[in-house]
């Protein structure tokens, strides 16, 4: 399919990452759900205080009661999955409708944004793709 006349592509980036949150919770473990965008050169992504990336999420991590460690795993899959179908609704709509946006110069801009790359480990790679 084509773009309509005058509209652009932001290709995004979401990257995941488990970590521990130590401030005001008593030190949780939690995933990072964070988003960039493609165009943004690696070099400044990289830089420490460079907040390239955005949060938009912190994923719960939760301590299951069911003795059985694969019905633990399915529930937390399923629940990770439940997550982003919730969270990245707005990023499918705008990827599929397009959104408008203000470009630097504030002009108004028809964009598009299509999931370009997703970073993140290869366990959590195989329950996403859902061939563990």
């Amino acid at each position: 399919d084509q773009l309509p006349q005058g509209a652009t592509v932001l290709g995004t980036v979401l990257s995941s990452n488990k970590t521990n949150i130590m401030i005001m919770t008593g030190a949780r473990v939690t995933h990072l759900l964070l988003l960039d965008l493609a165009n943004i050169s690696m070099h400044a992504c990289m830089k420490l205080l460079s907040k390239v990336f955005m949060l938009m999420a912190l994923l719960p991590i939760l301590q299951y009661l069911h003795p059985n460690q694969q019905i633990q795993g399915m529930l937390e899959d399923n629940l990770i999955h439940k997550c982003f179908s919730i969270i990245l609704q707005p990023l499918i709509k705008a990827a599929e409708l397009g959104i408008m946006m203000s470009n630097p110069v504030r002009n108004i801009c028809h964009c598009f944004t299509p999931l370009v790359a997703y970073i993140i480990d290869t366990p959590k790679a195989c329950m996403l793709a859902c061939v563990w």
